[in-house]
């Protein structure tokens, strides 16, 4: 059905005529697993017969657009969900996309997340359960949508070479490597300058004044992480808690509130108050 499935989903829209996609867009025109007609609008018994079709762009992930983290179908009149936005009108005729219906999206720039949309399926009305490895979103017009998520990542940029600084012939600066020593603390320190020690212990450096001008700014001054700390283990029985990383999609996730009460609060007429 689609020539790309792994890329994320960049784009979505909804069309009345399959044959007006927009550049790069793919029609789902098919269900997944009938190869029925997918047409979103529910048509009466007479009368001109309105169709609805979904589109999906899919790309390269970069810093110019957003990708597809979540979507949902929710009623009409009722709130959007915290972070989405509604495709409201059809791509191509600017008329009202779905019956009864709104079709949400949720967006994220590829480098705050790890994770993102990479396809869209509707199944018919009578397979209620999704493939392997989809999620089962909602249902209009007698079709199931579901979705899969996939792992993106960013074009990895090209490490540049250090130039040497203007004025000390010579001379390249060295960049400080740090070297992790356990999930409780981020990173020890490591020796950079001409012939210090590699050890965690760094030895205060001997080197006269001609060997100076290669060292770093930091050589000479000595590091020494406390001697009750020099194992991992030892770490561990300190009980230093174990800060499980979070996305930002986590976080909205875990803390995430509708405000449907206060909404409904709201509409209380003031007499019965």
């Amino acid at each position: 059905m689609d020539s790309y499935p792994d890329l994320p989903i960049t784009g979505i829209c909804v069309i009345s005529d399959p044959s007006k996609a927009p550049p790069n867009f793919t029609v789902i025109d098919k269900t997944f697993d009938k190869s029925e007609d997918a047409d979103l609008w529910k048509d009466g018994l007479w009368g001109r017969r309105t169709m609805r079709y979904l589109c999906v762009e899919r790309s390269v992930p970069d810093m110019s657009k957003d990708v597809l983290i979540d979507v949902a179908f929710i009623n009409e009149r009722d709130p959007i969900p915290p972070g989405f936005t509604v495709v409201e009108n059809t791509h191509d005729t600017r008329e009202k996309a779905l019956k009864k219906k709104l079709l949400c999206g949720r967006w994220m720039l590829p480098n705050m997340t790890t994770d993102a949309i990479t396809e869209l399926i509707f199944l018919s009305r009578s397979c209620r359960k999704p493939p392997p490895g989809y999620t089962l979103v909602g249902e209009t017009n007698n079709m199931n949508l579901c979705y899969k998520m996939g792992k993106i990542a960013l074009p990895m940029a090209t490490p540049t070479q250090p130039q040497a600084v203007s004025g000390i012939q010579g001379y390249v600066p060295q960049p400080y490597n740090m070297i992790p020593v356990g999930s409780a603390l981020p990173y020890q320190p490591r020796a950079t300058c001409a012939g210090a020690n590699t050890s965690r212990r760094i030895e205060r450096s001997n080197s006269n004044a001609a060997g100076a001008a290669q060292n770093g700014p930091l050589c000479g001054i000595p590091w020494q992480l406390n001697s009750r700390f020099q194992t991992v283990a030892e770490l561990h029985n300190l009980g230093i808690p174990d800060i499980r990383y979070k996305t930002l999609m986590d976080i909205e996730r875990e803390y995430e509130y509708d405000f449907r009460a206060e909404r409904q609060a709201a509409r209380v007429e003031p007499g019965l108050r």
